[in-house]
């Protein structure tokens, strides 16, 4: 039987949880080198910040499978951003549950984010991603008995006090803030994030999307890290995308969708 060890993740070992999502055959691929390095500065801020924010599940002294999260401690919760284990062979072995369950027993005890006092709940935001023979992220949370939150399926929580409910705060949305310089040309805002795939997978699809409607329509890229001022007067976020001075609120994988928005923009329709 294999040995799963999961360990908090710590200045030493880093590097594990920013290489782990990434597969083994794009690890010398430029575009995904600088997605595990947009990851490896977001981890070191977040280490700084909270001192706890992600566990690894290691499988034979390697890491195989890793959760991310983060405390709101205006709303007295933790909130899971991520659960991921890559590995097809490390598939329905139970390495989820484990680093679920390591990070329910840490959250039972009082917890310096909450002043020494434990969390109300854990919340989650499902999507769809799974691939074949895994449970969807609704159904494995489901099952660990996290419970809906309104009418979103996909919006999950976990309570650690008795007849806690969670009910969302609703936060205003920060809208793009059109700059004249945008205009007649393509903003793509890259910079530190929690997910190594963010660059390569979407970001460089924005660009190459864009490519096939104009050649020769500039194509800004604005690094959040290198011109913090810039990414903050237009009131955006890494992963966003703005064409002639309009924000792309299509998703990028949505090619259909995304390249009619930016066909719409680059016509000033």
């Amino acid at each position: 039987m294999d040995t799963i060890d999961i360990r908090d993740v710590t200045e030493d070992n880093i590097k594990d949880l920013c290489c782990v999502c990434v597969p083994s055959h794009k690890r010398d691929d430029p575009d995904w080198v600088k997605g595990a390095g947009e990851k490896t500065k977001w981890a070191v801020e977040m280490l700084g910040k909270w001192g706890s924010f992600a566990k690894l599940a290691y499988r034979d002294g390697g890491p195989v499978g890793m959760i991310q999260y983060k405390p709101i401690p205006e709303q007295k919760i933790v909130h899971i951003d991520c659960v991921y284990v890559p590995p097809a062979e490390c598939l329905r072995k139970g390495i989820a549950t484990r680093l679920v369950s390591s990070l329910m027993e840490d959250v039972k005890k009082p917890m310096a984010w909450f002043d020494n006092k434990r969390p109300l709940g854990l919340v989650t935001k499902t999507f769809p991603g799974e691939g074949p023979g895994q449970y969807s992220a609704r159904e494995f949370f489901t099952r660990k008995g996290f419970k809906r939150i309104g009418e979103d399926a996909d919006h999950l929580y976990y309570p650690l006090n008795a007849g806690f409910v969670y009910r969302p705060v609703e936060k205003e949305e920060a809208t793009y803030v059109p700059q004249d310089e945008d205009k007649g040309k393509a903003l793509i805002v890259c910079g530190p994030n929690g997910c190594p795939v963010t660059y390569p997978y979407f970001l460089k699809r924005m660009e190459k999307y864009i490519r096939e409607i104009d050649r020769e329509v500039p194509i800004r890229w604005m690094d959040s890290c290198e011109e913090p001022e810039e990414v903050r007067k237009r009131h955006v976020g890494v992963g966003a995308c703005v064409v002639n001075a309009r924000l792309i609120e299509a998703f990028v994988l949505d090619k259909e969708s995304f390249q009619k928005e930016v066909k719409a923009s680059l016509r000033n329709e």
